[in-house]
Formats: C-alpha cells, sequence, structure tokens
C-alpha cells in the first residue's frame, strides 16, 4: 500500500513566498559555509529544499505537506512529480529529510563533510526546482 501523506493547499502567491524563503535559507547556508558553521549550513540546506519543495508542489499542483513527518515532502514529491529528475530529486529530499534530526536535535556537531553534503544536494534540489518552474 502506498503512504497517503498529508497536504494543505497552496495558492500560487502562497508558493511563491516558499520560495522566497527557499532562497533566503540558501543565501544563509552559503554563507554559513564561507564562516565554517557547519551546523548552520545544514539546517538551512535543509529548510531551503523544504522550501523550494513546498513552493514547486504549491505552484504546480496546488499542495504542499502539512504532516509532521518531514520524510512525508518526498513522497509527495515522487507522488505528483513523474520524470526521472524529478525521482532523482525526491531521493535527494528524502536524503536530507533523514538529516534533519541530526543536524537539530542530536548532541553533536555536523563534521565539514556532512555539511558539504548537505550544502551540494540543497544546491542540486533547489537549482532543479528553479528549473522545472520556469
Amino acid at each position: 500500500m502506498v503512504k497517503k501523506a498529508r497536504t494543505r493547499n497552496v495558492n500560487k502567491a502562497e508558493a511563491k513566498v516558499y520560495m522566497d524563503k527557499g532562497e533566503q535559507f540558501l543565501r544563509t547556508m552559503r554563507e554559513a559555509l564561507k564562516n565554517e558553521d557547519w551546523d548552520a549550513v545544514g539546517l538551512n540546506a535543509i529548510h531551503a529544499v523544504i522550501s523550494a519543495n513546498d513552493a514547486l508542489l504549491g505552484t504546480r499542483h496546488g499542495i504542499r505537506p502539512s504532516s509532521p513527518d518531514h520524510g512525508d515532502a518526498a513522497v509527495l514529491l515522487s507522488q505528483y512529480e513523474k520524470s526521472e529528475d524529478a525521482k532523482k530529486n525526491a531521493n535527494r529530499l528524502d536524503r536530507m529529510m533523514r538529516k534533519k534530526n541530526l543536524v537539530e536535535y542530536e548532541g553533536r556537531k555536523l563534521t565539514k563533510s556532512e555539511a558539504a553534503a548537505l550544502a551540494t544536494d540543497a544546491e542540486r534540489f533547489f537549482s532543479w526546482v528553479k528549473s522545472t518552474l520556469t
């Protein structure tokens, strides 16, 4: 049985706000990389892709995830977007969402390599979303 993720309706104006927020998180992530603030890199990378995914689903399908399980964001993306690029990016999003608890709540700091991997994934995901929406 396919998991049914909870959603809420989103209009295009609201979806644009999510994209704007994602761009802010991405800029902050880049600044944190320069400053070697690895935890800030990770958290901003994750929030950038959450916002970008909300913008994509909101713009193209009028929805966004409303579940407390952030993994549902990747489930929805794979259910609504069917291209090979979408599948690859849903996997990327899922991988990043699985790191969210580590970044926010665990009692250890991110390493430079973990932060760099999250930043790379965020850049690639965000770039894909922007190209999909244009």
